[in-house]
């Protein structure tokens, strides 16, 4: 088990969560005692997990010891899968459908969040949507991002727009778009969940809309946008273990629901404000999923083929989603 600032999670606190779990009393997953490396960056929302396995030894429960492998290159997460040198990683949709396209062997085996990011806008903005975008100053990641794609698609289909050409395109990494805004030289940003929230507790600041809504005007079902990811191989090999994992996962997402401290703690270590924890806390209980649904690949499928309509296949990656990129076979 891996230890990083661990603190002495209340036993009461504990147990009362574990007796609010769903399903408790039913027989639990449990593990071959072995270690699970999992890649993790030890900031934004994906630390959230690894951070509270510890905090309440989920791992010693479940029967496993959990090594937290951390990175900050998400190619490393796909490389270290790939060699064998990590058992679990999270992924986005679109990237898990590239690798198994790719010939990696990698399988979703529990959702984590949906579309997170939100467009930030200054507080007096008349944005509003993406109706609004037009003749604007629009930050985004990359044209490749499935972010961008997703409300250039709406843009297109609802509003007749094609903002590529009627607003004006800024791309560049999430902190250099955060103070262009700061500084007024764009309107609007797609940004971060995790470096939202510190923009937002300013009061200079909104969000005009999220990701998630612009997938639900487009008719979206709620889907996995990232989610926890292991090899067939491993599966195959330790299946207990992955079973353990997500269960662990699972009574993660129960506590993250209902202890405010561990947002608190968590979000210190980020070095976010104490505003700024309010706001990132209330988004991801938000957009946090606990178990896929019997549709979520169907969905998927379904948003690939909208995105490939409108973004073309040189913008995905790819021409076609492979068969399945997610199992439910591990979840209780």
């Amino acid at each position: 088990m891996f230890h990083f600032a661990r603190a002495a999670a209340s036993t009461a606190i504990a147990f009362g969560l574990l007796a609010a779990t769903p399903g408790a009393g039913a027989a639990e997953p449990i593990g071959d005692g072995g270690v699970i490396r999992m890649m993790a960056s030890p900031y934004g929302s994906q630390s959230f997990i690894p951070f509270v396995i510890d905090k309440f030894d989920l791992d010693t429960r479940y029967g496993f010891q959990l090594e937290r492998i951390v990175f900050s290159d998400s190619k490393a997460a796909a490389a270290a899968i790939q060699s064998g040198s990590a058992e679990i990683a999270l992924f986005d949709w679109n990237s898990l459908a590239l690798m198994r396209n790719g010939g990696i062997d990698v399988i979703g085996i529990a959702p984590f969040i949906t579309y997170v990011s939100t467009i930030v806008v200054p507080e007096t903005s008349q944005i509003n949507g993406v109706g609004d975008l037009k003749g604007t100053k629009f930050g985004i990641f990359s044209r490749q991002s499935t972010d961008w794609i997703l409300v250039d698609t709406l843009a297109r289909k609802k509003y007749e727009l094609d903002l590529a050409k009627d607003a004006q395109l800024v791309e560049a990494a999430p902190p250099l778009l955060r103070g262009s805004l700061e500084q007024g030289a764009i309107d609007a940003t797609i940004m971060f969940s995790s470096i939202a929230p510190d923009m937002l507790a300013t009061g200079k600041f909104r969000n005009a809309f999220a990701i998630r809504d612009v997938a639900e005007e487009l008719g979206l079902p709620l889907a996995p946008y990232l989610m926890i990811g292991t090899t067939g191989r491993y599966a195959a090999e330790k299946p207990q273990n992955v079973k353990a994992f997500v269960a662990a996962y699972q009574e993660v997402y129960d506590i993250l629901m209902k202890d405010d401290g561990v947002w608190q703690e968590q979000g210190t270590n980020m070095k976010l404000s104490p505003e700024a924890i309010v706001f990132y806390r209330d988004q991801m209980r938000r957009d946090m999923l606990r178990s896929f649904g019997e549709q979520d690949d169907a969905t998927l499928h379904r948003t690939f083929d909208l995105l490939l309509e409108t973004a073309g296949a040189k913008a995905l990656g790819m021409e076609a989603m492979p068969e399945a990129i997610l199992t439910l076979d591990y979840q209780q």
